[in-house]
């Protein structure tokens, strides 16, 4: 009886501790400026204004979120300075993702923009590593440029 008792509270512990996975939720990752693409989009005008200094090469910084389906956040940070990007893929938080693909400071030369019916994808491309980088997906008409 007293073994029973052990292992459902043992059970019941880790079932909490599952639950509270999400380490960072959507709601901190828009109060933090992150521009946020699932499960709801928030603050896509800060890729407009990233595109803008990239074009005018002043340095800039910003930091894209996706959720897996679980809530589970995966980091995309984008740092460019003046010339070149830098990309860090942090996937540490997906509970059932593999951290196999994951960058830390991957320098890549381009940043390129193709059109489709769909909208808008950006691609960080000549990267060091040799796989380029889709980091954003516009819906049609969400952005300026």
């Amino acid at each position: 009886m007293r073994k029973r008792i052990h292992l459902l509270f043992g059970v019941g512990i880790l079932m909490l501790a599952g639950c509270a996975s999400n380490d960072y939720p959507s709601e901190e990752a828009v109060k933090n400026g992150d521009i946020v693409t699932t499960p709801e989009r928030a603050n896509i005008d800060r890729f407009n204004t990233f595109l803008k200094r990239v074009d005018a090469k002043e340095p800039d910084t910003i930091r894209i979120t996706g959720y897996t389906t679980e809530g589970d956040a995966i980091l995309e940070d984008v740092i460019y300075d003046g010339k070149r990007f830098t990309y860090s893929l942090d996937s540490s938080r997906d509970e059932y993702g593999a951290q196999t693909d994951d960058r830390n400071k991957e320098i890549c030369q381009n940043l390129e923009q193709q059109t489709t019916d769909g909208g808008k994808t950006f691609i960080l491309t000549d990267c060091q590593e040799g796989q380029d980088h889709e980091i954003f997906k516009s819906n049609p008409g969400e952005l300026k440029k």
